[in-house]
């Protein structure tokens, strides 16, 4: 009777440590992936029996994706107004200035549910960002501070060359103030020019825009004296410096069939451009990044990113058919054949876009979704800019200008504020 008694014993052991077992392995190879899908990271974070060791976890793990949903998951993990712990306080302040535009947003997004004190001086760290995004995410954090905050914070961004970046700025001076200076959020809209397919600016709005703010300019210097000082950034207490993340290195053969490797370029500024061929915006960006590859060639190596043969959501690859579907159309082909055929046709397309638009960079086909899913650059076009110690300084998604690209250029070769890396887990 006692071996099975010990049979029945261990079975019932087994039963009652499934869960923890599972747990266990689903977090084990949820933080060792380097390209998970965000679910699978929502999963991790969210099934755990303890939520918050698996976010600090994730955040701890220094891969992108793993980060941008630590940072997201914080409401849920800690839903309502609460004060947070104060570990993952400080990785949400820290957030504040992450290299990543989506943890930034999604951390600002915890504060201000809890109308944290750090909120506006958070904010107005925002401010003086070359990235017209990252200006814009400050000034919609600050619209909740008194008029005594508001408007000299404000008042600075008058004169700002971004049109989006004026036109809030004239939008929070008038409800701060009670003055009207016949700005008007509508003429800072982009709309999508007929011919090229871009996002661009109405010449009528930017004018419109550009005087209300000369009207402002003057109502400011004739009150300035009204309003204290604004707030200055580097004054501030209780904002964490940002994070330090190590580029993940990858290898991927460009269109000569060279292999690439992204640690060869250690001593450079590397900027990595997720796009495709069916991409207006990419397409639209691609001659600022040949200007700033023919301005910095010695300084700055730009590797453009292909993710065409990766499939959309309706399983179509690089703007032709899914493989699937060619090869019912292709007869009596086997898989193998048809997927080398398509192939073959993404990367025709792909060499043919980068000679019809003079792409001067190296262009590099991720057919498998390797380095985009490492990178989490699905959504297009995702940058990222890697400085001369193999660190991110910037991850962002949707086009910039070329003087936007050559102010974070400028950035990432500064040497990186020395700060440490991540929030520890506790003991």
């Amino acid at each position: 009777m006692l071996v099975p008694c010990l049979g029945l014993a261990l079975a019932a052991g087994l039963w009652v440590a499934r869960e923890p077992l599972q747990e266990a392995v689903r977090t084990g190879s949820t933080l060792a992936n380097d390209a998970p899908t965000t679910e699978a990271v929502e999963e991790m974070i969210m099934k755990s029996a303890d939520a918050k060791s698996a976010l600090l976890a994730a955040w701890n793990s220094g891969k992108i994706v793993h980060r941008e949903i630590a940072m997201a998951s914080v409401s849920r993990v800690f839903p309502g107004t609460n004060a947070l712990p104060s570990d993952v306080e400080a990785l949400v302040l820290a957030g504040t200035l992450d290299p990543d535009f989506n943890v930034r947003k999604s951390a600002f997004g915890v504060l201000r549910v809890r109308n944290h004190p750090q909120t506006f001086p958070a904010a107005v760290k925002l401010l003086g960002d070359p990235d017209q995004r990252v200006r814009l995410l400050g000034l919609s954090q600050i619209k909740m501070a008194s008029p005594q905050l508001g408007v000299p914070t404000a008042a600075v961004l008058l004169e700002d060359p971004d049109v989006a970046v004026l036109g809030l700025s004239l939008k929070l001076l008038e409800n701060w103030s009670g003055q009207q200076f016949g700005s008007k959020l509508a003429d800072t809209v982009q709309v999508e020019d007929r011919y090229t397919g871009l996002q661009e600016f109405q010449s009528e709005g930017v004018a419109r825009t550009r005087a209300a703010a000369e009207k402002a300019r003057l109502w400011w210097l004739a009150h300035r004296d009204q309003f204290p000082a604004p707030a200055d950034p580097d004054s501030t207490v209780g904002v964490s410096l940002p994070p330090r993340i190590l580029a993940p290195d990858f290898e991927l053969k460009d269109q000569r069939g060279r292999l690439i490797r992204l640690s060869s370029f250690r001593g450079q500024v590397v900027v990595l451009n997720f796009w495709t061929t069916w991409c207006t915006a990419c397409v639209g960006e691609i001659p600022a990044l040949v200007a700033l590859q023919r301005q910095y060639s010695d300084r700055v190596v730009i590797l453009g990113v292909s993710l065409d043969y990766v499939p959309d959501s309706h399983g179509h690859i690089g703007g032709h058919a899914a493989v699937e579907e060619q090869h019912q159309s292709d007869g009596d082909h086997d898989d193998h054949e048809a997927t080398g055929a398509a192939l073959k046709r993404v990367r025709e397309k792909v060499g043919r876009v980068a000679r019809t638009r003079g792409i001067n960079y190296a262009v590099l086909l991720d057919e498998h979704n390797d380095v985009g899913g490492r990178y989490n650059g699905g959504e297009l076009p995702t940058t990222v800019l890697v400085d001369a110690q193999g660190f991110i300084r910037r991850r962002f998604i949707g086009p910039r200008s070329l003087p936007v690209f050559e102010a974070m250029i400028a950035e990432a070769m500064t040497p990186f504020p020395t700060v440490a890396s991540s929030v520890s887990l506790p003991e």
